[in-house]
């Protein structure tokens, strides 16, 4: 039987974040690697980029969906990122009507990458990464959460208990990046 191929997102804090929390990103990235998973982040720092480029050094495929609209202005806003680890990037199209818009921009990414994920893993993260748990919740997905990363990673039991919708979508939580990856995987296969 052939492996799946799983294209799963990695949506966190993109600033600078606790060494704990960073070394959890990259056990992340190592994790999704050995299942042969495609990375997918928001072509940003911070913990996503954290993953994807330990994922791209144990050879795993990496997309990033950036905000820009082209490779050019991508670099002017992410000048320190190794773009060369996205084996596929993807921008904002021209015709998009607030493609000048960084802020509406990055919210557009955010959609069109959850809805390509097969899966979304949630670490650490703000406003913007909250905007991703609801989105992968929306379409149904199956969600990782990496506890004990910070931010909205570690409120969402709390909020969960306080806010309920009816949704496909499965929530996971755990603090080991290995057993969230399984996890998830797991919950993948069941579907299929």
């Amino acid at each position: 039987m052939k492996r799946r191929n799983y294209k799963i997102g990695v949506y966190g804090s993109a600033v600078n974040a606790s060494d704990t929390s960073a070394a959890k990103a990259r056990a992340l990235g190592k994790a999704l690697a050995e299942h042969h998973c495609t990375v997918i982040t928001g072509a940003c720092p911070g913990l996503p980029y954290e993953a994807a480029r330990e994922a791209a050094t144990q050879g795993a495929k990496v997309w990033g969906f950036s905000p820009a609209g082209n490779s050019t202005a991508h670099k002017r806003a992410v000048p320190y990122d190794d773009t060369p680890i996205y084996g596929k990037l993807i921008f904002v199209p021209k015709n998009f009507p607030f493609a000048s818009s960084l802020t509406v921009s990055k919210k557009y990414r955010n959609v069109v990458s959850t809805a390509t994920a097969d899966a979304g893993i949630i670490i650490a993260g703000r406003w913007g990464t909250l905007h991703e748990f609801t989105s992968l919740y929306d379409f149904g997905k199956v969600i990782g959460v990496l506890t004990g990363t910070g931010g909205i990673a570690d409120e969402l039991t709390h909020l969960m208990k306080k806010i309920s919708k009816p949704s496909k979508a499965k929530v996971l939580f755990h603090s080991s990046p290995a057993t969230l990856v399984k996890r998830i995987i797991t919950e993948l296969k069941e579907r299929t």
